[in-house]
């Protein structure tokens, strides 16, 4: 059977954890990557922190990957200042270990509704 294919999930909260523990129990090869190293995981999740705005460290966190989840976000009123260097920091990770880049998405990446923007 050959080597396990590695889910990389980026980002540890609601969906991201939820996303990771799901992946795990239909016994696939899951890491977990958050800012900070996650304290609580399924069992048998591979847990890392990186900061993801950095394309190195992101690309380091998800070396080995098949494929890599985006489940990051930025709060809402900082959308515009921290949202492109997660992003970018993903598509490098993605780029660079050649895997399958899944991205979680809603309404706010249509940008903010404030006037004048």
């Amino acid at each position: 059977m050959g080597e396990a294919r590695l889910h990389v999930v980026f980002g540890t909260g609601q969906v991201g954890s939820a996303l990771a523990a799901h992946l795990a129990g239909l016994g696939m090869a899951v890491r977990a990557v958050s800012r900070h190293r996650p304290a609580t995981m399924a069992g048998g999740i591979d847990r890392r922190a990186a900061d993801v705005t950095d394309p190195e460290a992101a690309a380091d966190a998800a070396k080995g990957a098949s494929a890599v989840y985006q489940c990051v976000n930025a709060p809402y009123t900082q959308w515009l200042e921290r949202f492109p260097p997660l992003q970018r920091g993903l598509l490098a990770a993605a780029e660079r270990t050649g895997a399958l880049l899944v991205v979680l998405e809603n309404l706010y990446g249509y940008g903010p509704t404030v006037a004048g923007r």
